[in-house]
């Protein structure tokens, strides 16, 4: 049970965010899960570097870290269907997001919303955007151990969500966070999506990457525990198996697209890259 601290209601309705034109839909995409956050090379090895001189040494359990939560509903108005997410959904959000992360020495810590009502933005939000700077330049709190979520329509993206990565944080702080479908919350419209697009965006704001990073060659996701696998899996194809040795594709992941009620685990492997990975880039709440 998450108790409701005093909301922030901000209201952005001037020209500059209210474009004249702005196309007007009737209604956001629904997807199964497609995924925009970006793990390019580069990424992939400037983490390895700063992680190769991190030490965890073995213990029983995971260390605890908790990370609070800023949400911030962009909507076009003050309904549902127009992105003004309840409260009793953000609970809900919270509280499954702390149920899927149990053993992974990862808790959440909600603090507030703040809703903001642009119908431009709403429908607009994209990564790369002038609009999407002014959304994190305006609204972005805390430092690396604060995780912001903003929630939009996606009308011209097409997404249900996207990450910034750890290692990208001393770089970028303004945009560090995670970027949703509004749909995609508990008891949301999406038909695919109840939750669980925030557990696999904030997986990659902690440093894990797609299952099918990279396909059946390579580094892949970097994790030893997770088989290969050739392509994203969609509803639970079980005994799928699409890259040669390895195993099974790891298609009960969080950081696979399967359905919600397929995907149920972080492996081992992936709890030490996300405690390695917040001991390089989110360990301290002052940067």
């Amino acid at each position: 049970m998450f108790f409701t601290p005093i909301k922030v209601v901000t209201f952005l309705l001037g020209s500059s965010l209210l474009a004249s034109g702005a196309a007007v839909n009737s209604s956001a995409p629904i997807n199964p899960n497609p995924c925009g956050t970006r793990v390019t090379a580069d990424d992939i090895d400037r983490a390895e570097k700063a992680l190769a001189g991190i030490h965890i040494p073995r213990q029983g359990t995971p260390a605890e870290y908790t990370f609070d939560v800023y949400f911030n509903t962009i909507a076009a108005n003050m309904t549902t269907e127009g992105g003004w997410i309840p409260q009793s959904q953000i609970d809900a959000q919270m509280t499954l997001l702390n149920e899927r992360y149990v053993g992974t020495g990862v808790s959440f810590n909600y603090v507030n919303v703040t809703r903001i009502i642009s119908r431009y933005w709403h429908e607009t939000i994209d990564a790369d955007l002038s609009q999407t700077d002014d959304m994190h330049r305006l609204f972005k709190k805390g430092g690396s151990t604060a995780l912001s979520v903003y929630s939009v329509g996606f009308y011209d993206a097409g997404l249900n969500g996207y990450a910034t990565l750890p290692v990208n944080y001393a770089t970028d702080p303004i945009h560090d966070g995670v970027v949703l479908l509004f749909m995609t919350v508990p008891g949301g419209a999406s038909r695919d999506r109840q939750g669980g697009t925030l557990i696999h965006e904030a997986g990659h704001w902690l440093g894990l990457r797609h299952t099918f990073q990279g396909g059946c060659s390579g580094v892949g996701d970097g994790i030893d525990d997770t088989p290969p696998q050739a392509e994203a899996h969609f509803g639970c194809p079980i005994g799928a198996d699409t890259c040669p040795g390895g195993g099974p594709d790891p298609i009960h992941n969080y950081m696979d697209y399967t359905n919600e009620e397929c995907r149920t685990e972080f492996t081992p492997g992936q709890i030490s890259l996300m405690q390695s990975s917040i001991v390089a880039f989110r360990s301290d709440p002052t940067v």
